[in-house]
C-alpha cells in the first residue's frame, strides 16, 4: 500500500483512492485532499469556440485575488 502527503495539511492518502479523497493540483501535479482543494476556472480553444474549464489547484498555485 503507497502512501502520499496532502501538499497542503501533509494528511497521509492511499495512492488507490486518487480521486475519491484527493486529486492532483492541475498546475504542479501534487496531491491534495479536498479538504485544502480549491477550483479555478481557466479557458480553453475548443474546436470552434473558446471555453471555461474548471480544474483543481492546491492553495500554493491558487492565483492572488485581482482587486
Amino acid at each position: 500500500m503507497e502512501i502520499v502527503r496532502c501538499e497542503t495539511c501533509r494528511r497521509e492518502l492511499n495512492i488507490k483512492d486518487k480521486n475519491k479523497d484527493w486529486r492532483e493540483c492541475f498546475f504542479c501535479k501534487k496531491p491534495v485532499c479536498f479538504d485544502d482543494l480549491h477550483y479555478v476556472g481557466v479557458w480553453k480553444r475548443g474546436l470552434y469556440d473558446e471555453f471555461i474549464e474548471v480544474v483543481p489547484v492546491c492553495k500554493n498555485c491558487r492565483p492572488k485575488k485581482w482587486r
